[in-house]
């Protein structure tokens, strides 16, 4: 009895003494990670030459004087397998606390239970090392794993209480640029996550994020502040080193369009060709070529930053050809650029917004043929509320939600008394005509209520929800989407009326890339030239012909209102670059010297209606085209997006705001 129990202690103390092995995080993956099969395209045993940019960055958080590590890359290069890895070898090696940050709350509980919990479930060295805790002890939940020796802390960047209490040693936080500017109200999140390390002289922490917009991405400011390490390639035929991007590659390619109007490209084939001698290469040969990081600011490595920038060019999960239709059917739509840039070419993109001036937008303009041009299915409108006046603008949108400025006009008058509204009810009950006599209404209208005269807004609304005029109130806290959410407002007692909150610094800077697309077709903005003018001092026989020609081809609005003023008023606004929190935040300020801002909140109400109203284009097609065929009531009728005739008006169904 005696000697087992000595053979025990002495089996005991052989392995507690048992050296740590001296693994870089790369090492211990290929020698014990396992990836699970689900979320993942290539299950098994893990392999970093698989994607060898991958190496650099691990073994960065083993490197003797490293303490911090900076990736600036595209999606899908494995960013999170990366992180998994590090939590993996330093709970396994080198129990520490470890603390792992994501945007929200609610990411940190789905990272953990669908990439955590499966790695620690597959990966037998780390189902031991975790395995100790029951799931049902305080001690092992969804963002608390405990481990002899530390434990791993799930955090989200918008909760300051787990971000300021006990101390940690690594300090892994993903997409930095979706934090939001403070903790609540303590102050930037990873300056407040920190100051845990502050204990460990060994600390290291992680920034992993695809950029957003350019001058206020974090992971910009982080990556200039490293090493610049950039993976490039080798040219087959001259040996230089480039960073592969779009701008080099060449394309062949075909384009066609949809039912709908929606551009498609069809690549054939993408090749590099070589800034220095100018031969190109395909996918095929680019992989086989040699490939590294190549530090543009290697003096950083002496204050211990290492950043790390890598593109879509590098992943084997990416097809180049694929990329590039992307790229080729985005191109020209700055909302989807934007989309490209980050996700696939990992840069942040500079967003428009500043114009020259109202010129450009004058000679733009394009005479209608009659109120309604072709192309329109479906009208909106947008009031602003005023103290003195209303102003108010009605837009046509056809597919693709190309637009068509229809008319902006103002009505004068306290919003107190009933007349303004009186006038207003005037432009947006009547009928407004297609060349050929088919005519639409105004489907839903938008009217802010954030002005002096609330009450009256939410009033007319009250008595006017069922001809689609809906209250809407605006946030300009950056990274609000336009259409935030809907809520209620008490008029009077048992009567609520339905409040839409609106983002409306998302909002304006959709409307300003909208601006920037020249070219007439999807999301393009048309602006109309008055019709016929009549000339100086015109005579009463003059007055009476034009007139009659006007009402005889349905143009009844003469001056639309889309003057100089009005593409003044469009272009107010700038963003501007403000400190807040130690980082830069870019606000949206008007700089026109009358401060006359109306017209680009009406758009952007417009536009926050049109989304509203979520249209089937196709549908709107049909109708319209029934009714200029004369048989437009009975293609109405059979419509299947119709809805009953006591909720309808127009040709838009309305109901509830969707």
């Amino acid at each position: 009895m005696k000697k087992k129990t000595v053979d025990l202690f002495k089996c005991i103390a052989k392995q507690a003494l048992k050296p740590i092995p001296k693994l870089s995080v790369s090492e211990w993956a290929d020698n014990y990670r396992i990836i699970s099969a689900e979320g993942a395209s290539e299950p098994g045993r893990w392999r970093t030459d698989r994607a060898p940019y991958q190496r650099e960055i691990m073994d960065a958080f083993t490197q003797y004087g490293i303490w911090k590590v900076v990736v600036k890359s595209c999606s899908q290069i494995g960013k999170s397998d990366i992180m998994n890895n590090v939590i993996g070898r330093f709970a396994h090696l080198a129990p520490a606390p470890i603390m792992m940050i994501q945007p929200t709350i609610d990411m940190a509980q789905d990272f953990s239970k669908g990439r955590i919990a499966p790695m620690i479930r597959d990966t037998k060295v780390l189902n031991r090392v975790f395995g100790y805790a029951k799931s049902r002890e305080s001690s092992n939940t969804i963002l608390l794993k405990s481990f002899p020796g530390g434990r791993l802390i799930m955090s989200g960047a918008n909760s300051p209480a787990s971000l300021a209490s006990r101390p940690v040693k690594v300090l892994l936080c993903d997409e930095v640029d979706r934090f939001p500017m403070s903790a609540g109200s303590e102050g930037d999140p990873i300056g407040l996550a920190s100051k845990r390390m502050t204990t460990f002289w060994d600390r290291v922490m992680g920034e992993f994020s695809t950029p957003t917009n350019a001058g206020e991405s974090r992971i910009d400011d982080e990556y200039m502040e490293g090493t610049q390490e950039e993976w490039q390639h080798k040219c087959p035929n001259c040996g230089e080193f480039h960073l592969i991007t779009h701008r080099a590659l060449i394309s062949d390619y075909d384009t066609f369009e949809d039912a709908k109007g929606q551009k498609h490209v069809n690549v054939k084939s993408v090749q590099w060709r070589c800034p220095d001698c100018g031969f190109s290469f395909g996918e095929v040969a680019m992989r086989r070529a040699e490939q590294k990081y190549i530090a543009q600011n290697a003096p950083a490595l002496a204050k211990g930053v290492r950043s790390f920038f890598v593109n879509c060019w590098a992943s084997p999960w990416l097809n180049w050809n694929v990329v590039m239709q992307e790229w080729l059917e985005a191109k020209g739509d700055p909302e989807r650029e934007k989309v490209i840039y980050n996700t696939r070419f990992g840069e942040s993109y500079e967003l428009k917004g500043e114009f020259e001036g109202p010129e450009m937008f004058l000679e733009r303009r394009e005479r209608y043929e009659a109120e309604l041009p072709e192309g329109v299915l479906l009208l909106t409108a947008a009031v602003d509320v005023q103290d003195n006046r209303l102003e108010y603008e009605i837009c046509g949108w056809g597919k693709g939600e190309e637009c068509w400025g229809i008319q902006k006009g103002i009505i004068l008058g306290v919003p107190d008394t009933p007349e303004p509204w009186r006038q207003l009810d005037m432009q947006l009950d009547r009928r407004y005509y297609f060349k050929n006599g088919v005519s639409l209404v105004v489907a839903r209208t938008f009217i802010d209520s954030g002005g002096h005269y609330t009450n009256e807004v939410y009033q007319y609304c009250l008595t006017h929800f069922a001809r689609g005029r809906i209250a809407i109130k605006g946030s300009s806290t950056p990274g609000v989407p336009i259409l935030h959410k809907a809520t209620k407002q008490t008029v009077r007692r048992k009567y609520t009326v339905p409040v839409m909150l609106l983002g409306t610094d998302s909002g304006k800077q959709y409307v300003m890339d909208r601006l920037s697309i020249e070219v007439p077709g999807p999301k393009y903005f048309h602006f109309p030239l008055d019709g016929e003018q009549l000339p100086p001092n015109p005579t009463i026989e003059q007055v009476l012909a034009y007139r009659k020609r006007q009402l005889k081809n349905h143009n009844e609005l003469v001056e639309r209102g889309y003057d100089e003023i009005y593409f003044k008023g469009l272009i107010s606004e700038q963003r501007i670059p403000h400190k807040r929190n130690g980082r830069v935040v870019w606000q949206w300020e008007v700089i026109a010297k009358d401060k006359r801002n109306e017209p680009l909140d009406l758009r952007v109400y417009n536009l926050a209606c049109m989304l509203s109203i979520r249209p089937d284009w196709e549908q709107l097609g049909a109708i319209i085209s029934g009714a200029a065929a004369g048989d437009g009531k009975k293609q109405y009728l059979k419509n299947k997006t119709a809805t009953p005739a006591s909720k309808r008006y127009g040709c838009i169904k309305r109901g509830n705001l969707r």
